[in-house]
């Protein structure tokens, strides 16, 4: 399933994010491929990617780790 999300960055910035985004990137590998991240502004971000295995993605994506570390940095994802 091919997915595309906005992310927007309330209390950090882009590059921060993208930091956090590459520091779990062997773990999402397991579960999308095919990721392309886009640079919309110092805030926003563009990712697309296809999803190999949901219920893996789910369950990374709710981790305490994911979970605290975006609420810090006010990541909203938006599927468009």
């Amino acid at each position: 399933m091919k997915v595309t999300a906005k992310v927007t960055i309330q209390n950090s910035t882009y590059e921060a994010w993208y930091n956090f985004f590459l520091s779990y990137a062997e773990k999402r590998a397991e579960f999308v491929q095919n990721e392309i991240v886009e640079k919309l502004s110092a805030n926003e971000a563009r990712v697309s990617f296809e999803i190999t295995n949901l219920e893996g993605l789910t369950d990374l994506s709710a981790s305490k780790e994911i979970i605290e570390k975006e609420a810090e940095m006010g990541v909203t994802t938006e599927i468009i």
